[in-house]
């Protein structure tokens, strides 16, 4: 809330009208209103969606509500808008929704969110069809900001979906060119380097705590699973991710959903014994 209130005094001072509208954009109604409110200042010339509601969960977990909740400022605000725009935004020259990886390349427990965004994704290709000003922008994860901020230590790169976070001022310089791209779909995003295995001692002990955010080990039950400790989907693909690539570990969801601090600790314990009698 300060950066925001620090960029609207900013705006103003180079004379701009800001006007912060709090429309319900998953109502018809209000997406109205806000078109209708836009329209007074002068000819509406750009509308960006940039919202997004999470609700994780594996798939069994999932329930109509959830759904909807990840739906509606997203596939239902922009459905609205596009109806609308058509008629009353006659110099529209941007229609933009901020898009996923986890839409494109999939991410688990995000099912609701992975098919809100490929609604929006759908919407912009029949606005491209129709010639409609239309672009949808599938990101990967993003730094310094937002929602895979807030999982990231200082100085730590954390890997969501096969990506690495890219900073805000990367963003923003491929912003200019994914929106003159002819593509309605486009993407961006920071690939992860793919690794070779690590030593059995790097560890991945160690390697789970980062990812979960445990500093101590000794502040955590050692027989706890990781679902208990908060592990939510984000975490779960990129433990899963780094167990498999990293440690040649491979793990069902469930497994998963039960893994322990104690059994990593077996694990470790099993590779240095294979290591110590293969040297015998």
């Amino acid at each position: 809330l300060i950066v925001i209130n620090f960029l609207i005094r900013l705006w103003k001072s180079y004379g701009c009208e800001v006007i912060i509208n709090t429309a319900d954009i998953s109502t018809k109604e209000g997406c109205q209103q806000l078109i209708s409110d836009a329209a007074k200042l002068g000819p509406v010339g750009g509308i960006f969606n940039l919202a997004v509601i999470l609700r994780d969960g594996t798939f069994a977990n999932q329930n109509e509500s959830h759904f909807l909740e990840c739906f509606s400022p997203k596939a239902i605000a922009t459905k609205y808008l596009d109806e609308l725009s058509r008629i009353f935004c006659n110099q529209l020259e941007h229609f933009v929704v901020f898009s996923s990886v986890s839409c494109g390349h999939g991410n688990a427990g995000q099912t609701n969110y992975g098919m809100a965004n490929s609604i929006m994704e759908r919407i912009i290709e029949c606005r491209n069809r129709d010639g409609f000003p239309a672009k949808a922008i599938q990101w990967g994860a993003v730094g310094e900001v937002g929602l895979v901020a807030d999982m990231a230590e200082d100085k730590i790169d954390v890997e969501i979906g096969g990506t690495l976070q890219q900073r805000i001022s990367s963003c923003i310089q491929e912003l200019d060119n994914l929106l003159s791209s002819k593509d309605p779909i486009v993407s961006s995003m920071v690939v992860a380097e793919k690794r070779t295995g690590r030593s059995g001692n790097e560890n991945i002990v160690d390697a789970v705590m980062n990812i979960m955010g445990i500093r101590d080990l000794k502040t955590v039950s050692l027989g706890t699973t990781l679902s208990e400790m908060g592990m939510d989907s984000l975490m779960a693909v990129e433990i899963k991710q780094t167990l498999e690539r990293d440690f040649e570990l491979i793990l069902s969801p469930q497994d998963l959903r039960q893994l322990t601090f104690q059994k990593l600790q077996e694990f470790v314990e099993a590779n240095e014994k294979e290591n110590n009698d293969g040297k015998k």
